[in-house]
């Protein structure tokens, strides 16, 4: 088992004793089979199955141990099955990217936001860095050039990438000529700077961090392109399906989880920093990313070029 497992495992352990102990404390008017949370598929993107299923039970555990509310995780899915799923009323809670959730809004605009999920930064952002004193001084000049993909990358650089690529006629597995897996991002633009690979796709909450890590090597290299401002992630619900108190209960404790250290330790497995209130302007960030990145169309995978995939060392 990988130390990341591991880390899982006592995680989950902790946070389950603390359950049992809180939900003794507490009463709720909820369903007698708990709250039923469903999580999109693509939050989960890079990860078996077999870890999937293991990171998933601490959110269920952290919730009971927040809020006294015992959690149910159910199968997910895609953003159009979590949103039925919601609407439907099979779970009580979803939760989603922010901009798959603007996608399920299209189909069942009933659905609402309760809290959004940060990392330090509520500002989602993608961006295509190379060596400082590198020829390429656009995404068109990196066709059949090596790119850097870090391990978990998060959605919205994904999707950004693809949007770039396809407006130069190409799906990324065909624009570049290899495409490695580092484990960090770190890595990625340690490889950069030291031209192993020509760029690497990131975050802005990575590449922040890199400067603060290593402002000398951060100095050796400039951004080529970047995202929009991608809405953060999302928990949302079906109004009706559980009562305002309820809610109320729910939201207030998630967001009091990064007070205390179990609920420090699972958001740093989940690469989180806490659950906030919805900003004012999430609605306009959402009806803004639908104009550049609107629901995608049902397509086969498509086929690519080779991935040279390098094994992450934890």
């Amino acid at each position: 088992m990988t130390a990341r497992g591991r880390f899982t495992l006592a995680i989950l352990a902790a946070l389950g004793g603390l359950a049992v102990a809180a939900a003794s404390e507490k009463e709720a008017n909820i369903p007698t089979d708990g709250v039923r949370i469903a999580m999109v598929r693509t939050l989960f993107r890079d990860t078996p199955e077999s870890l999937i299923r293991v990171m998933m039970q601490p959110f269920a555990a952290l919730m009971e141990s927040q809020t006294g509310l015992p959690g149910k995780l159910v199968s997910g899915g895609d953003a159009a099955k979590v949103g039925q799923m919601l609407a439907e009323d099979k779970v009580h809670i979803g939760v989603f990217h922010g901009v798959e959730f603007a996608w399920a809004r299209q189909k069942y605009p009933e659905i609402k936001p309760l809290m959004i999920a940060v990392n330090q930064s509520r500002i989602l952002q993608a961006f295509i860095v190379v060596r400082g004193d590198a020829a390429p001084a656009s995404l068109a000049d990196l066709k059949g050039k090596t790119l850097a993909l870090p391990r978990c990358t998060r959605e919205h650089c994904h999707l950004f990438l693809e949007h770039r690529c396809q407006e130069c006629g190409l799906e990324p597995s065909g624009y570049f000529s290899t495409t490695t897996l580092p484990p960090t991002i770190e890595d990625a633009l340690d490889d950069v700077v030291d031209n192993i690979v020509q760029a690497a796709l990131v975050d802005g909450v990575g590449l922040k961090c890199y400067e603060r890590r290593k402002p000398a090597r951060f100095a050796q290299l400039k951004t080529i392109a970047s995202s929009e401002i991608f809405p953060a992630a999302v928990v949302a619900y079906h109004p009706g399906t559980l009562d305002d108190a309820t809610l109320t209960r729910f939201r207030e404790g998630m967001i009091n989880a990064n007070k205390g250290a179990l609920g420090r330790q699972f958001m740093t497995l989940w690469r989180l920093t806490a659950f906030e209130p919805v900003p004012t302007d999430y609605e306009q960030t959402l009806a803004d990313i639908l104009k550049t990145y609107p629901v995608p169309p049902a397509k086969a995978p498509a086929k690519g070029a080779p991935i040279a995939a390098q094994q992450a060392s934890d």
